[in-house]
C-alpha cells in the first residue's frame, strides 16, 4: 500500500479526503483506490477553531415513513448546534465567534435494519438521510463509516453514492481519511504596535471499517440468539488483516495535532453491546503505540466518555433512540475511568436521541455531548499530541 502524502497547505483550510481501503470493499488481496482529494474553504478562520459533529445509529427504519421521532427531533438539536453563534469572550465584553460546524461524522448505522440495495438506495437516501437532515446548518460534508445493519444489505450501494455530484455524503471507501489544517492568529503586543504569529493545527480523523475487524451477525442468527449476543469475529482473516495494515500505516505517517480514529464498534463499552474482543486485541494496541487522542465509536444505543490506559473512548449511538442500559458496566479494565455515561435509567425525562459536538483549537479540544434538543449534557477537554506521540513511538505495546 503507497500512502499519498500530503499536499502543501495554500489556502487557509485544507480538507483531503483520502480513500485508502480495497474498492467498495470488494478487493481483499491489494488496496489499490485511488486517492480522492477535496478542498474546503469555507470555515472562518477569525474564530481560531472548527467545530464539528458526529452521530451513530441514526438510520431511521425499513418501512415507512423510514425515520423516527427521535431521530427527526435529533436532526434538529443537531442543526441548532451546527449554527454559528457568538458569546462574551471576557470580561471587556470581547465577542468569541463560534463558527458554525464544518462537517458531520456518521458513525455506522445509517439504514435499519438491513442496509440498502440498489432497489431502495434512493428512496431510503431521500427519506431517511437527505429529508430529516435537511436544515441548513446540516448542508455540510458528512463523512461515513459503515456498521453491522448496513453491511447486511449491499454497502456498495452506499459508497456509489458519494460519486454523485455535489453530494455532501463523503464514503468513497469503508477506510478513508479525513484532514484538516486550519491558520491560527495569535496576538503578539510590541512597542507601538500589535502584530499577530500564525501557525497551523492539523486535525486528522480515520473513518474504519470495524465489521472486517469483527464480524457481524445476519438477520437470522440474531433473530434465533438476539440482538446483543457475542460477535463472532471477522468473517475472512485476510480481510481484517489487510484492514489493520491500513490503520497502521496511516497512523505511522500522520503528523497530526489531533488525531482521531472513527469506527461502528466500541472498544470497550458499558452499555448492552459491551466490549469488542476483537477490537480489545488487534485495534487498541495500535491506538495506544500511536499516541491517538480518542476513538469514536457508535453501535450501543447510549453516550459515555470512558478513559483507559491514557486513551479516551467517546461513544455516541443514540442517533434515533435513547438509551440501552449500562448492564456490562463490571466488564470494563480494572483502573478505568467512566467519566460519564447517558444510559437507559438517566433517561427518564423522555429523551429521544442524542449526539456529540467538537470544538477544536491550538490549545485543546472539547468534546461535548447533547441530548436530542442539542442540550449540554456533558463536557470536557482533550489536548493535542505531544512531538512525541507523532512520532509514532509513543507507547510500546505488546500484541
Amino acid at each position: 500500500q503507497k500512502m499519498a502524502k500530503y499536499l502543501p497547505s495554500v489556502t487557509r483550510i485544507v480538507l483531503y479526503l483520502l480513500a485508502a481501503s480495497p474498492p467498495f470493499g470488494l478487493a481483499e488481496e491489494s488496496q489499490t483506490s485511488a486517492p480522492n482529494h477535496h478542498h474546503d474553504k469555507n470555515i472562518n478562520s477569525t474564530s481560531n477553531k472548527i467545530r464539528f459533529l458526529a452521530i451513530g445509529d441514526w438510520g431511521g427504519t425499513p418501512h415507512y415513513p423510514y425515520s423516527t421521532h427521535g431521530q427527526l427531533r435529533t436532526a434538529h438539536g443537531m442543526a441548532r448546534v451546527a449554527a454559528a453563534s457568538s458569546s462574551p469572550a471576557s470580561v471587556n465584553h470581547d465577542v468569541d465567534l463560534d463558527p458554525s460546524a464544518s462537517f458531520v461524522l456518521a458513525l455506522g448505522d445509517n439504514f435499519y435494519k438491513s442496509g440498502v440495495d440498489e432497489r431502495d438506495v434512493d428512496i431510503r437516501f431521500n427519506e431517511t438521510f437527505e429529508k430529516v437532515y435537511g436544515q441548513e446548518e446540516l448542508q455540510i460534508p458528512w463523512y461515513v463509516c459503515g456498521g453491522n445493519h448496513d453491511h447486511r444489505g449491499d454497502i456498495t450501494q452506499q459508497i456509489l453514492l458519494s460519486k454523485s455530484e455535489g453530494t455532501r455524503w463523503h464514503f468513497p471507501d469503508l477506510n478513508h481519511r479525513v484532514v484538516k489544517e486550519f491558520t491560527v492568529r495569535s496576538p503578539i503586543k510590541t512597542a507601538g504596535a500589535e502584530t499577530f504569529h500564525t501557525s497551523t493545527v492539523k486535525i486528522e480523523i480515520l473513518m474504519i471499517d470495524t465489521i472486517h475487524l469483527a464480524g457481524f451477525h445476519d438477520a437470522e442468527t440474531e433473530l434465533l440468539y438476539g440482538e446483543f449476543h457475542p460477535l463472532p469475529g471477522p468473517s475472512s482473516s485476510l480481510q481484517a488483516s489487510t484492514t489493520l495494515s491500513w490503520i497502521e500505516s496511516a497512523l505511522q505517517k500522520s503528523d497530526a495535532d489531533y488525531l482521531l480514529v472513527a469506527g461502528h464498534y466500541p472498544v470497550y463499552s458499558p452499555c448492552r453491546h459491551g466490549n469488542t474482543q476483537d477490537l480489545i486485541e488487534n485495534l487498541d494496541p495500535l491506538l495506544k503505540q500511536h499516541g491517538v487522542t480518542a476513538y469514536l465509536s457508535g453501535h450501543d444505543h447510549c453516550q459515555f466518555h470512558y478513559q483507559y490506559d491514557s486513551l479516551d473512548y467517546i461513544l455516541t449511538g443514540a442517533g434515533m433512540n435513547c438509551c440501552y442500559n449500562a448492564t456490562m458496566k463490571e466488564f470494563l479494565p480494572e483502573g478505568g475511568d467512566l467519566k460519564y455515561i447517558w444510559e437507559d435509567y438517566t433517561s427518564s425525562h423522555g429523551d429521544t436521541g442524542g449526539f456529540a459536538s467538537f470544538e477544536v483549537g491550538k490549545e485543546e479540544m472539547k468534546v461535548i455531548i447533547h441530548d436530542q434538543d442539542g442540550d449540554k449534557l456533558y463536557e470536557t477537554v482533550l489536548l493535542p499530541r505531544t512531538e512525541h506521540q507523532k512520532s509514532g513511538v509513543y507507547k510500546e505495546v505488546s500484541f
